[in-house]
């Protein structure tokens, strides 16, 4: 085969045709100092920024979420945020309004939407170490191109018999039903709150973190803490771990608050031992010498409703009397429902216990029809507020429109619950015997 030489291509000086390319580098010089000249008029005319520094400026970070306090103890607290970029972000705090202290974050990324538009965010955590009991602090979160907002927040005191708190559950679903409900919150002086679980809809869409939980949320968790006892609706992947337990803290654990000891246990995550962590928030109780102990889970030990729940069926009942816990409140069945005291076994030693189902925080709500168990039965959105003062604990369960839809008054005498509210008491046996012949209704 023979292959022929390319002739290289010759063009004539003398010639009137010119390569193409002669003609378009002046063209292109040309145009290029005509939309300087222009940017430069318009910057000087005050009708453009530099079209140039926009172009290649870094982008500025924004708060997406947060900051949300999720634990305040004597000598530290624990807050996360959101932003959308990864650049560092300094947390600045200190007293009477001194912001001369920060910590650096390092954030964790996470995305979000389908596969198609998928965005990615960044979470991050901090701890504030070393702080004083019974202070206030001021802080904001700062970073590229962003300064939040000023919060205060309080340390946990060493010494009070005095708190304040909420507790409710099942939120999701329904935003606008749960900031109702947050706007009477905010009308209340709370020292903390407790959710019993279901956050949002469905945990693996992390779209649905801001607009479920965050967003009815602002406002009160920037200031106040919020403990959590994980709902099934929060899943498996990840999102609820990643965005609220702060670093170094599993999803049981327990606080105190002055006379309250608190602990909230994971009853749903997948691989979880039923009997394990009905041992654990048994343990935690039983270690305590708190003057009111309270426990809470999402999917509830005692339910006529809705899911009709019986959790650790059938040692949770004597085994939380046994341990002395006075309120046991979880979600789950989207209800109000108040039971009266339970008493210990018989021919035992144990606490008279009082059960909540508080699962009307947002969500659509079940049926309930009430039964000779039921202390209150009903189908209310709501929120327990409790006030305790040494021996004396109030509770009203609060409605949407702020209305008070159940009130109790119990005074502890020497450890034991007043005679008066546990005239209504009802025998551990008798309870246990209806359960069993309601399983089936378990779903």
């Amino acid at each position: 085969m023979n292959f022929q030489k390319a002739k290289p291509i010759v063009t004539n000086s003398r010639s009137n045709v010119r390569p193409r390319m002669y003609y378009s580098l002046p063209i292109l010089r040309l145009a290029c100092l005509i939309a300087f000249f222009v940017g430069v008029l318009a910057i000087e005319s005050g009708c453009a920024t530099n079209l140039f520094s926009d172009v290649f400026k870094k982008q500025d970070t924004r708060l997406t979420k947060g900051p949300f306090l999720l634990g305040v103890y004597p000598d530290r607290a624990a807050l996360m945020w959101e932003t959308d970029t990864e650049g560092p972000c300094k947390l600045y705090y200190g007293e009477d309004g001194r912001l001369d202290k920060y910590v650096e974050s390092v954030a964790q990324s996470i995305q979000s939407g389908e596969e198609a538009v998928k965005k990615l965010f960044f979470i991050h955590k901090v701890w504030l170490e070393d702080l004083e009991p019974g202070r206030f602090y001021d802080y904001h979160v700062t970073g590229p191109g962003f300064e939040g907002n000023i919060y205060r927040f309080r340390t946990v005191p060493v010494k009070t018999d005095e708190v304040r708190f909420i507790v409710y559950g099942d939120s999701r679903t329904r935003p606008s039903v749960h900031s109702k409900l947050v706007k009477q919150m905010k009308k209340q002086k709370i020292d903390f709150v407790v959710h019993c679980g279901d956050l949002v809809t469905k945990g693996e869409k992390y779209e649905q973190w801001g607009a479920q939980f965050f967003e009815p949320l602002k406002g009160l968790a920037e200031s106040v803490p919020v403990y959590i006892a994980k709902g099934n609706h929060e899943g498996d992947t990840g999102n609820y771990e990643k965005l609220l337990v702060s670093k170094g803290r599993k999803n049981s654990f327990g606080f105190d608050y002055g006379p309250v000891r608190y602990f909230c246990a994971d009853n749903v995550s997948e691989g979880l031992d039923d009997e394990v962590q009905l041992h654990l928030i048994i343990a935690d109780a039983e270690a305590s010498d708190a003057k009111w102990k309270f426990v809470s889970y999402h999917v509830p030990s005692l339910n006529f409703a809705g899911h009709w729940s019986a959790w650790g069926y059938p040692d949770a009942l004597p085994g939380l009397s046994k341990a002395g816990v006075d309120f046991v409140l979880a979600g789950h069945s989207h209800i109000y429902e108040r039971f009266r005291p339970i008493a210990p076994p018989g021919g035992s030693d144990g606490s008279y216990v009082t059960y909540i189902t508080t699962g009307g925080g947002g969500v659509y709500m079940h049926e309930i029809v009430p039964n000779v168990y039921h202390a209150v039965a009903m189908k209310k959105h709501h929120f327990c507020l409790f006030n305790i003062k040494g021996n004396k604990l109030t509770m009203d369960t609060i409605g949407i429109g702020g209305r008070v839809i159940d009130h109790i008054e119990v005074i502890k005498n020497a450890g034991r619950l007043d005679r008066k509210y546990l005239r209504l008491a009802i025998p551990m046996k008798q309870i246990l015997d209806f359960q069993q012949m309601n399983l089936y209704r378990q779903d």
